[in-house]
Parts: C-alpha cells; structure tokens; sequence
C-alpha cells in the first residue's frame, strides 16, 4: 500500500492536470450526489424495527395517519364562558383556514379541521337510521322485543312516547316515535352513543356544537395535516401558520389561551432544536478549532488543507448514502459530527508529519500503514452499528465508514500534492511548546502509573459490580417544546381518568375486512375484561356493523315481524294509545318500516360522521392497509413490566392474526433491551476484528498485539465503570460512542505503536505521533464537548461518555502503552 501511494504520488507530480481535472470532478460528482440526498427529519426513525416471526413489521408507526393529528387547545381564563371559548376556537380556526387556502393546492398543509358538529348531523343520522333501522337490531334483542309485546307495555311506553313527542327532539322529528311504538330505540341507545355524555371526569362533551372538556374549561379541535409527520418541509409551514396565528390572536383575545399538540408537534419542534444544535455547536467547535489549528501552526495556507480532506470525505459519504437509500437521518448526521474527530485526527498526522520531515514521500512512507491500519480498524469497529436494528443507526454506520474511508483516500493519494515547504512551514516557537510536552516522560512517572492502574481496576469493579444501566424508554431522547408540553399536559390533566388508556386495531386489504376482523378483537377484548384486565373499550362493531351482519339481521327481522306479530302490535296500538290521547294511525309509520325491503350498506362510506371524528375510528394508512381502531382502559400500571395487565392485554392482542397494539414503545421496549444484548455482542466482535488485524499486522507479535490492543479495552472498562459511578445509563444514542470511543482508542494506540516500534529506526517517530495525537485530542475534545451544551437530549446524551473515553484512550496511549512497552523491551 505504501509503494502503491508513492507511485500515485510520483505519477500526479509528473501530470498536474490529471491531479487537478480529477479532484474538481470528485468534488463536483460528489457535491452534487451529496445536495440530491433527502434529510429525513422523523425522530421515529430511531425506533428498531421489530419482525413477526414470517419476517413482516409488526407495526409500521410511521404509516398510521391517526398519529399525524394535531390537538388544538382553547382554555378560558377564569370567568370566561364556554360561548366566549366556542367564539374564539370559531374564528381561529377560520381564519387559519382561510390562510391555508390562500396557497395553491400543492402547498396547502390542511386537510380537515374537526372542531364542531354540523348542524345536519342530527337529521341526516336519522334518517339514515331510519332507512337502516333493523341493521343495527342486533338478533339477542329479540327476546325483549317479545316482552314488550304486552298491554301493560304498551300502556307504560304510549306514555313515554306522548312526552317524546312533546319534546324539543319529539317537535322537530316526530317519526323517531312514530315509527317506534315499541321503544326499541332505548335498546339502540348504548350502541350508538359510545361517547361519554354529561359531567364525568375524563370525558368530552358537546356545547353549541364544540367538543369541550368534561369541566368545561377548554375547547378541543383536530387538526388533518396532508401530510405524514415525516414530512418536516410541510410540517414547518403549518406550525409557522399555527405560531402566527397564535401570537395574533394572544392580543386580540387575550383571555383565551391557545396551545397544540401531537406527533407532527413533536417532530417539527425536534427538527428545528436538532438544526439549532448543530448550527451552533458544530459551528462553534469548528470556528475554535480552527483558531486553535492557526495558533498552532501560524499558517493561513495549512488551514484549507485541513478542511479539505475532511469536506471531501463528508460529501463521498452523503454520495453513497444517495445512492444507496437517496436520503438520510439529519439525526445521524448530527451524531456523526463526531466522526469529524476521527477524520482530522488523519489528516493531522499527515500534515503534523510533513510539518517535521518536509518530504511529502517520506511521510506516506511513515505514515500510510498507520494510517490505513487505523481506518481499517474504526471501519471494522464503525460497521457494527449496520447491523443494529435501527435505521438511524444504520445510516450513522454506514456514513461513518463512507467519510472516514473517504478522508483516509484523500489524506493519502491528494493531501501530499497540496504540501509545500514554503507554504507549510513549521512554527517552531508553537511546536516547541508541545514537544516540551511529549518530552515529558509520563510513562517512567510511578505516581502516575499507579494512579491509571488503580483507577482502571476502580472501573473494572465498578462495572463488574454494578453493571450498566440501558435506558430503553424513547420518550426520553425527544426534545420537548414549552408549548406543547404545556397543552399536553393540560388536556391530560383535564381528561385524565386514573387509567391507562390505548389504541388497539385490527386490519384489512379493504375497510370492509377490517371491520369484520374487529369482532375477533371484542371476543378477544370481552374474554379479557371477565379476566379483570380490560376496565372497558370503545365498541366500534356496535356502531360499523359488517356488511354479512347487516344482511343476518335484516333477514331476522324478516322473520321476527310475520302477519300475527303485526297484528298483535296493531291491536295494542289500537287499546292503548287513545288512553293517552294519542291516535292509533299516527303509528302506522311502523308498519311501513317493519315490512319495508332493506339492504346492507357500510356506515363508513355514507358520509354521516364528521370526517375528523371518523378518521378516529378507522383510517386507511400510507401504505395502503386499513385500520379499525379501538380505545382500550386498563390500570395504570409500568409499561415496561411484564406481569403488568396493559402488557399482559398487548400480549394477547398481538400474538393474533391482523390485530396491531398502536404503541410503538410496547414493540420496541423489548427489541430495544435485545439490541444492548446485540450491540454487546457485536463490540467485542468488533474487538475481536481488531485484534486479528493487528496480529497479522505485527506479523503474529502476540505481545505487540496485545500492546496494540490494551487502550482499546482499558478505555472501554473505564467508561463502563464511570457510567455505573455517576449513575447514568446507557440508551440508544450515547450507546453508538462506544464505536467511537473504540475507534479512536485504536487509532491512538496504533500510532503510538508505530512510533514505538520504529525508534530504532527513527528516534523521533514517536514525538511527531504525540504530537498529532495532542492536536487530534484537542479537537476531539472540543468537538464533543460542544455537544454537552446542545438542548437536544439526543445529541446532549453522547458527551459524558465520550469524553470519558476520549481521555482514557489519550490518558492510556501517551503514559500507559509506551510504559509497559519498554518493560517488554526490557525483558526480552
């Protein structure tokens, strides 16, 4: 590798053209490859993906629309009515309406607004209940329809009925009654009002036609969005629309307070810190670092090589990402922003290198095997995390080891031609400083020594004590707004029953299987309320009856109303309905209706339920499939417990055909405590991978090569043992620096080796190392740290562990290696 680098180097000094015609067109395809790539933006990328055992997703959470509705609250300050509220929530929703209307139909972010019930519900539900009537009677009601085919019946309900008549409902639509003599719409009532009507705590109710909280202190709309909640671009504008909106009418109408909610919420406000982190952290870092390159190397011209290798690996790996996926976790690329220490930390050593010797050929001399050992080894170490069950950490993998390959390509076959004695002079007044440093002999310091061993053996008990903590719950690595926090707390506070209360569906290739489907579901979920678990769910097979149901019960009805039922019907009415001063014939409607030709017809295409409430019930997802949904109750008890009744209800849900439990951490809690299993396993497989590549490269020296590999483990152990010491935990994340910790510690290790091994040969091998190292470590340092002062517990997570490690591998290299080296060399 070494002659082939010098070959290449020789042959574009000869040809500067082909140099130059080749490096702008690398830079071009790349640029362009790289601006084509789409950032996803969905925090839900960093769920796992949990397989049933045939290989299928379980739950795709981000195909289900009902996730992408956005809660609107309105809360009256005190003394303010429910009118005022309604006025409000009225003229904010027009007026938001209005504005979304105003872009052309490509850009309109709104599909439906749910906030109050049309005026034409009422009428248009009875009359399609009228048209449909013995559909919905179910064949059990049959036995009490008998019992009340009895005067004494009669003479109770014509009673009832003659005050139902008299009633405002009775005024406005007297065949209710008249076509139910019987009172068999008592036996409807429960079925068709599943929703909680009236004062109970925990549930909505409606006045003037506008959903209010069980208090009556605040007004709840819905919001549609077209899009997925993946789809950030959207998602800005409607929440700048909502924010605007809501700073307008905070002085128009200041006794109301208007805040949102949601997943759409969630993602656009992770989205936005996630860009304000990285502007200014990486931003920052970077403008520090580079003063601090300058200082050192007092040289304008240095620093353009600095970025440039660095720039070109960062585009070749966004290059291959598009080609491989065409788009990429912005996520990711934020946390891979710690991979720009591992890619300076070459260049560095190139440049520091030429700094010294001046011979561009003599540098890829000393440096191209500890260099291209170095990117071998963090590749190997990065790669593990692609085969991690997250798509996040995937791509985190795979751009790692696109940048890094591409920085190690650039540093060694480009980075030589820009080096000029003349421009790249050696400040001997800031190098002297450092060399005074590396002179230091730290590792013939006993004190010293003494205090790493027993702070590594510290560590070492700690962990194997204790052991680390994995934090598994997600909820804890998404960055929450004041807003809604504010509003989602506050709706809960409002509706909340004591209970834990969860969506459950079952699926289908069209609605109409879907819904079939859910009568296995309210076996399954009847069978499990008798068992104590399930305290009640919301009945969707009452209200969506199949089509084959619907056709059962006409056909009984049929069958229940013959000649002699009728006539017994019409001689009761006939008795009875005068004692109460009503006329026999206004009940004829009845007979019309009992012997009337009826048909199946599906619910959910008649357009009588509001769109925003029905898409509560039932969707059909982005990919197609459609969803029957139901709200289940069950104690409050830990998710994450397994004797727990709400994950004893998912279990029984989920191991059945075409149900789904809609909460993506029931899926993933388990998968996530897997992956630290997994994610164990494929470090020291990865440790393993290092350790093979340095025996073969020291040419089976066992003792070299576990030289080679001690800053490796000793900087993991010690991390490991400082996370159970200041009782912190492991998640998804922070979890991945472990890769970089693992891969930095190989680096450190292997150039130091190089210099050890090679002082026989050159005694100042070892300080020019040092020396790249020092100012690797100081970037590293400074790069990571930045991220301790990110808002985002995402990208905040990664800086104690990194840091601890950073050093421990530095700590290791510079005193502990070269210590236990020369006691090697002594006894041999």
């Amino acid at each position: 590798m070494t002659e082939l680098c010098i070959r290449i180097y020789r042959f574009f000094r000869r040809h500067r053209m082909v140099c130059w015609i080749s490096l702008v067109v690398l830079f071009a395809f790349f640029g362009y490859c790289a601006s084509c790539i789409h950032l996803e933006e969905d925090i839900n990328k960093l769920m796992p993906s949990s397989k049933n055992e045939d290989g299928t997703t379980k739950l795709a959470f981000a195909n289900l629309r009902i996730k992408d509705k956005t809660f609107l609250v309105f809360e009256g300050k005190e003394g303010v009515s429910t009118e005022r509220m309604a006025e409000v929530c009225d003229a904010f929703i027009d007026s938001l309406q209005a504005k979304d209307a105003l872009s052309d139909s490509l850009h309109r972010v709104i599909e439906d607004v749910f906030y109050r019930l049309p005026e034409e519900l009422l009428p248009d539900a009875i009359d399609y209940l009228s048209g449909h009537f013995p559909a919905y009677i179910d064949t059990s009601f049959y036995a009490c329809i008998d019992t009340m085919l009895t005067e004494k019946h009669f003479r109770r309900q014509m009673e009832i009925n003659r005050k139902d008549l008299l009633s405002p409902i009775g005024t406005l639509y007297p065949e209710l009654i008249q076509m139910d003599p019987l009172g068999m719409r008592m036996l409807l009532k429960e079925q068709f009002l599943p929703a909680s009507a009236g004062e109970k705590k925990g549930g909505y109710k409606i006045l003037d036609g506008h959903i209010f909280v069980s208090d009556s202190t605040v007004c709840v709309a819905f919001i549609t969005p077209r899009y997925s909640a993946t789809n950030t671009g959207q998602g800005s504008a409607l929440f700048t629309m909502l924010n605007e909106q809501i700073a307008q009418f905070a002085q128009t109408a200041p006794d109301i307070k208007i805040a949102y909610h949601g997943t759409p919420a969630s993602g656009f406000y992770n989205s936005k810190q996630i860009k304000s982190d990285l502007a200014g952290t990486l931003s920052g870092s970077l403008l520090f670092v580079l003063a601090f390159i300058f200082v050192c190397y007092r040289n304008w011209d240095t620093l353009p090589l600095l970025v440039l290798p660095v720039l070109f690996g960062t585009l070749f790996g966004l290059a291959l990402m598009y080609f491989i996926k065409g788009q990429f976790s912005l996520l990711a690329l934020g946390i891979g922003a710690v991979i720009l220490g591992v890619a300076f930390s070459y260049v560095l050593h190139i440049i520091t290198h030429y700094k010294y010797v001046g011979n561009p050929e003599q540098v890829l001399r000393d440096e191209v095997k500890p260099v291209c050992l170095g990117c071998l080894t963090t590749i190997g170490s990065f790669m593990g995390v692609v085969f991690i069950r997250t798509e996040l950490l995937q791509d985190f993998g795979l751009f790692a080891t696109f940048a890094i390959l591409g920085t190690t390509a650039f540093s060694l076959i480009y980075l030589p031609q820009f080096l000029s004695p003349k421009r790249n002079k050696l400040n001997r007044r800031a190098f002297a400083l450092i060399d005074r440093i590396n002179a230091v002999p730290f590792d013939r310091s006993k004190p010293l020594l003494i205090v790493i061993l027993v702070v590594t053996v510290a560590c070492i008990g700690l962990y194997l004590a204790g052991g680390t903590r994995f934090d598994a719950d997600m909820h804890n690595l998404g960055y929450k707004a004041d807003i809604t926090t504010y509003s989602e707390e506050l709706l809960r506070s409002k509706t909340y029953t004591g209970d834990k209360e969860k969506y459950f569906a079952t699926s289908g290739a069209t609605m109409e299987e879907a819904v079939e489907r859910f009568a296995g579901m309210a076996r399954k979920l009847d069978s499990l309320q008798q068992a104590g678990l399930v305290k009640g769910y919301t009945r969707i097979d009452r209200i969506f009856v199949p089509l084959r149901v619907q056709q059962e019960r006409i056909d009984a009805w049929k069958a229940y109303w013959n000649e002699d039922r009728l006539k017994r019907v019409h001689e009761l009415i006939t008795r009875t309905a005068p004692q109460v001063g009503l006329r026999p014939e206004a009940f004829d409607l009845f007979f019309e209706y009992a012997t009337a030709d009826y048909h199946p017809d599906a619910l959910y295409e008649a357009g009588i339920i509001p769109a925003g409430y029905q898409s509560t019930l039932m969707e059909q997802s982005y990919n197609g499939e459609y969803l029957c949904f139901t709200s289940v109750r069950c104690a409050n008890d830990t998710v994450r417990s397994k004797t727990s009744d709400y994950h004893r209800i998912c279990d029984a849900i989920a191991t059945q055909p075409h149900m789904l439990v809609l909460d993506t951490y029931y899926y993933t809690t388990d998968t996530l405590m897997q992956l630290n299993d997994d994610f164990s396993v494929l470090q020291w497989v990865s440790m393993l991978f290092v350790l093979l590549v340095l025996f073969f490269s020291f040419r089976g020296n066992i003792r070299y090569t576990l030289l080679g590999f001690m800053p490796i483990v000793f900087s993991w152990l010690i991390v490991l043992g400082m996370m159970v010491l200041f009782d912190m935990s492991f998640n998804l994340i922070n979890i991945i620096i472990s890769t970089f910790i693992f891969g930095i510690g190989v680096d450190y290790s292997i150039f130091v080796m190089s210099g050890l091994i090679g002082e026989e040969r050159d005694t100042r091998l070892l300080g020019y190392h040092k020396t790249a190292i020092f100012f690797s470590a100081v970037i590293l340092v400074v790069t990571v740290g930045s991220m301790l002062f990110a808002v985002h517990p995402a990208i905040r997570s990664v800086g104690f562990s990194t840091l601890v490690g950073l050093l421990a591998a530095v700590i290791i290299s510079y005193v502990l290696q070269p210590a236990v080296f020369r006691m090697i060399q002594k006894k041999k």
